[in-house]
């Protein structure tokens, strides 16, 4: 289904290979301050991207905004001026793809290559919506097998990995669990509280869960489909 598209004039942002795409979902009372340094640490500006009622979020802290994707079915009011510098990307309220989904193609129709989802769970025990966002990495092609997910906010960071290696610089002391998604993975871990070289992880086995990291430098190396889960302390 094709959008209607509400064009306005976008800056430089457009240009952007990096993502911070925020849905309608929970966010915590510390994500904004976790926000507002990841913009100020990054040395590029990402695409900013309000899916639905993510909105409400970036309006009560005033992020700029460069997109908006809705179906208006759980939109915020929105306030005076807010989205004069905002593309908007109306679709029907009646779909085949959840708003997570729609938001990841929008992105890698625009070649962006490192995409982090915020508010992508609620408290409302809308589990199928988490898992189906969190799954979303299986959309990803061949071609975008480098293409960076993550899901975050101030208690956690979610990454799904394909073969991938993973370096993790500053996150000492923090809980890391690995979750196969294939029938089988091979992990390798450095920098942490239970090493491990190797280690074949079957689908259902909780071996990988609750490891911590002990290092200032720890790595993921990962023959397989998997989440990486980093917790809190």
């Amino acid at each position: 289904m094709c959008p209607l598209f509400l064009p306005c004039h976008i800056g430089c942002a457009t240009m952007a290979r990096k993502a911070f795409v925020f849905l309608n979902g929970h966010f915590h009372k510390n994500d904004h301050k976790l926000i507002d340094r990841l913009l100020h640490e990054g040395k590029s500006i990402p695409l900013m991207i309000a899916v639905d009622g993510g909105l409400k979020f970036m309006q009560k802290f005033d992020f700029a905004l460069d997109y908006w994707i809705t179906d208006l079915d759980s939109s915020p009011k929105v306030e005076k001026d807010f989205l004069r510098n905002t593309e908007i990307l109306i679709h029907p309220s009646a779909k085949d793809q959840t708003d997570g989904e729609l938001a990841l193609e929008f992105c890698l129709q625009r070649n962006v290559t490192d995409i982090t989802f915020f508010g992508w769970y609620d408290l409302r025990c809308e589990t199928d919506h988490m898992l189906g966002n969190l799954m979303l990495f299986h959309r990803l092609t061949k071609r975008q097998a480098n293409c960076r997910l993550r899901f975050m906010d101030s208690a956690q960071e979610i990454c799904p990995l394909y073969n991938q290696n993973l370096t993790l610089n500053g996150y000492k002391g923090r809980r890391l669990s690995i979750v196969p998604l294939d029938k089988t993975i091979t992990l390798t871990l450095k920098g942490t509280e239970y090493p491990a070289e190797e280690l074949v992880v079957r689908r259902g086995q909780t071996i990988a869960l609750r490891n911590r990291i002990s290092a200032k430098r720890a790595s993921i190396r990962l023959k397989g489909a998997a989440l990486a889960i980093i917790g809190d302390k």
